[in-house]
């Protein structure tokens, strides 16, 4: 097979589909297997041309070429409008989506009949997520460093240290929802000093939580009453609600913000999908923040770009027994794996997901027929 990896277009997103040591491991499963990688696809990450060379691949000079080849194309982040053009039937893509928030993607996939993988919609066979995991871990990291950085006054901030120090106190910071973006969170904003309330539906399942039984965070149900009690006098919110293959509910309303402190922080890692703050829109890493009611609103849809070589590391390791399964066995094949069949994002004009069909009212097909 033909195995693509071409530079990521989004702004400022530095991750690459699979690092050179996968290349290799690919390309070791079956030496007639040509990966192609577009020059200088890790080079700002430390990925040099010569390690994915000597892992096996070829370098290409543009990203056409790449595309154009290949019959297994790896990627991180979605396609952007610029890239649809690339999309054929012919070919099979594996790569993040986020498709419950782009019906202009989700339409370019149908009208391409190309067949997409998502690792994020792959559940696993534990049912926790792999490919996704590791970025919800380094997302809930970063946006506990992102608010300390955005408390500052260089940054737009009203010039709070996270943590306090002897005879003040430290920021009030409101996590909203307990999965692992936000425990993720909640703990590096413990480890920081902060002041952490968290918000959930489903409190049992946080409660069991290390956070929680040493009572390092103050966990209250996300009810109406709930919200108000956490977020009277916050500094800050991190929105950390998933609802796969859907769009996130907005959980935190406009009104609610006039509970915080102004000049408060908000940092919303669900915006990708649409986000859980009423107030929050996508932004980028070029222009981040914008202010509604005095709050700064920082709306990244991908925040782990930066933090590229972490987040690479983590996505090629989880996304590797997929991709190995898709280019020696073929796509069918992989979907067999336990809880690998939610993977199928969209497949010859039809969309894979439900909740993604009815809500752009786009054809859908159910993968467990096409496996059968």
């Amino acid at each position: 097979m033909i195995i693509g990896i071409p530079k990521e277009t989004m702004n400022h997103e530095h991750r690459v589909g699979l690092i050179p040591s996968d290349v290799g491991r690919l390309k070791q499963s079956n030496p007639k297997h040509r990966i192609l990688v577009q020059k200088g696809l890790g080079e700002e990450i430390g990925f040099s041309d010569e390690m994915y060379v000597q892992a096996g691949a070829e370098v290409i000079s543009n990203a056409s070429e790449v595309w154009e080849k290949s019959e297994l194309l790896v990627k991180c982040k979605e396609p952007l409008e610029d890239e649809y053009k690339y999309l054929r039937k012919d070919m099979v893509l594996y790569s993040f989506l986020d498709l419950a928030y782009s019906k202009e993607l989700a339409e370019a996939l149908v009208d391409s009949k190309i067949t997409s993988i998502c690792g994020e919609t792959i559940p696993g066979p534990k049912g926790n997520y792999p490919v996704l995991f590791p970025m919800s871990e380094v997302a809930g990291k970063l946006a506990a460093q992102l608010v300390a950085e955005y408390f500052c006054t260089n940054r737009g901030g009203r010039g709070i240290l996270i943590g306090g120090c002897a005879g003040v106190p430290p920021a009030r910071v409101v996590v909203v929802g307990g999965g692992v973006v936000g425990m993720n969170a909640a703990k590096t904003l413990v480890g920081m000093g902060a002041d952490v309330w968290v918000l959930d539906i489903d409190v049992h399942r946080v409660a069991t939580h290390p956070l929680v039984i040493e009572n390092k965070v103050k966990l209250l149900y996300a009810t109406e009453e709930g919200i108000q009690t956490a977020l009277k006098g916050a500094d800050a919110i991190v929105g950390a609600v998933l609802v796969t293959a859907t769009q996130t509910p907005k959980v935190i309303k406009r009104e609610h913000l006039k509970l915080m402190n102004q000049g408060g922080v908000i940092v919303d890692v669900a915006c990708d999908l649409g986000g859980c703050i009423e107030t929050i829109h996508q932004t980028n890493h070029d222009d981040p923040i914008y202010y509604v009611d005095g709050i700064l609103h920082y709306g990244v849809p991908n925040m782990p770009g930066v933090v590229a070589k972490t987040a690479s590391i983590s996505y090629s390791n989880e996304s590797m027994p997929y991709v190995l399964a898709i280019a020696n066995q073929g796509w069918r094949e992989m979907l067999k794996m336990p809880g690998a069949l939610m993977g199928l994002n969209a497949y010859d004009g039809k969309i894979g997901l439900k909740t993604v069909a009815d809500a752009f009212r786009l054809p859908y097909i159910d993968a467990a027929t096409l496996i059968k």
